[in-house]
C-alpha cells in the first residue's frame, strides 16, 4: 500500500507518493512560514492558510492512502506555548499529527537517503541548505564522521540582503560568500566531492549550469557532476545576468522558489571553497528519502 510523506521546512513543502521502494514528487510549494511581525516567533496567519489549503487539496486527490507529516527547520524553533498551540490547530484542522523532527533525527535521515550511492574510498561530504539551516556530514563509506549543523539558511540570506532578489542581483556575490564564510564551521576531514541536496539537480538543469555525465559512480538517482568552478562561474551570471522574472519562469508551478536560488548558491559555493571541495554531485534527494529507506524497509522486502 502507498503513502504520502510530506516534507515541511522553514519556507518549503514537498509532498511525495511512496510506493513499493519508490518516492515520486507530487507537489512543492514555497510558503514562508516565519510570522516577521511576531518578535517572539510565530507562524503567519497566510501561511497557515496556504499550508491548509495544501493539505486539504493533497488529502483529496489522495483519499485511500495515510498521510505522514515531517516538520524542520523553525518549527524546531517556536516557543513551547506556539509549537503547541500549532500542533493542536494542525491536527483539529486536517486529522494529522504535526511530526516535528529534532536535528539529530534530520541528519540520521539525510545520511539514510545518501548511503551507499557513492563508494569511493574516501570521505565524502554531503550538503543539506534549508530555509532556517544547514547540515554537514562526512561520509566515509556507510559511516558518518563528522557532522556539523549550522544555524544558517536561506531566509538569513534573504533577510540580511533583500537585494539579492531584485531583477538582478544589487549585492554581489563576493559580498554574500563573505558574510557566509563566518559561520562555517572546520572539518577534520579533507574532501574533494560533495552531494548537494534538496532539489539541486532539477534546479541546476533548469538554470542551465554546464552538468558533465556520472563517471565516478552509477545511480539513476544522480545521473551528473559539476566542477566547483563550473558551478561558481553560473553562479556569478545568475547574480549577475539572469533576472529573476527569467529564473521564476522555470518554475511555473512554484516560482517563488527561485526567491532562494542565488542566496542557497551563495551558500553552497561558500562551503565548496571553505573545504576545497573540487566535485559537486546535484541531488534531488532530501529527508523523505532517507525516511523511505529507513522506516519502511520492510515494504522493499516484499
Amino acid at each position: 500500500m502507498g503513502k504520502i510523506l510530506v516534507d515541511i521546512g522553514s519556507s518549503t513543502i514537498k509532498t511525495y507518493k511512496y510506493t513499493q521502494g519508490e518516492v515520486g514528487l507530487l507537489v512543492q510549494r514555497t510558503i514562508p512560514f516565519k510570522d516577521e511581525f511576531n518578535p517572539e516567533g510565530g507562524i503567519s496567519a497566510l501561511a497557515k492558510k496556504e499550508l491548509f489549503e495544501l493539505i486539504d487539496s493533497v488529502k483529496e486527490e489522495n483519499k485511500s492512502l495515510p498521510i505522514k507529516v515531517y516538520a524542520t527547520g523553525i518549527f524546531r524553533k517556536l516557543i513551547d506555548a506556539t509549537r503547541i498551540s500549532f500542533i493542536d490547530e494542525f491536527f483539529e484542522r486536517t486529522g494529522l499529527f504535526f511530526n516535528i523532527i529534532n536535528q539529530d533525527l534530520e541528519s540520521f535521515y539525510f545520511e539514510m537517503a545518501l548511503v551507499d550511492k557513492c563508494q569511493l574510498n574516501e570521505p565524502i561530504l554531503l550538503i543539506n541548505i534549508g530555509g532556517g539551516s544547514t547540515e554537514l556530514v562526512v561520509m566515509y563509506g556507510k559511516e558518518a564522521v563528522e557532522r556539523k549543523n549550522i544555524d544558517l539558511g536561506v531566509g538569513a540570506i534573504n533577510t540580511k540582503f533583500p537585494q539579492i532578489n531584485e531583477k538582478t542581483s544589487k549585492i554581489t556575490l563576493p559580498e554574500v560568500m563573505n558574510s557566509i564564510r563566518e559561520s562555517l564551521p572546520d572539518l577534520s576531514n579533507r574532501v574533494k566531492v560533495a552531494f548537494y541536496t534538496g532539489g539541486e539537480l532539477n534546479y541546476m538543469q533548469l538554470a542551465g549550469y554546464i552538468l558533465k555525465p556520472n563517471r565516478l559512480f552509477k545511480d539513476d538517482d544522480h545521473p551528473s557532476l559539476i566542477s566547483v568552478v563550473d558551478f561558481s562561474k553560473r553562479n556569478k551570471e545568475v547574480f549577475e545576468k539572469v533576472l529573476l522574472q527569467e529564473l521564476e519562469s522555470l518554475m511555473p508551478n512554484n516560482p517563488k522558489w527561485m526567491h532562494g536560488a542565488r542566496g542557497c548558491s551563495a551558500i553552497a559555493q561558500t562551503i565548496c571553497q571553505k573545504y576545497q571541495i573540487q566535485t559537486i554531485i546535484p541531488s534531488n534527494s532530501n529527508i523523505i528519502n532517507g525516511v523511505a529507506k529507513q522506516e519502511f524497509r520492510s515494504d522493499m522486502l516484499l
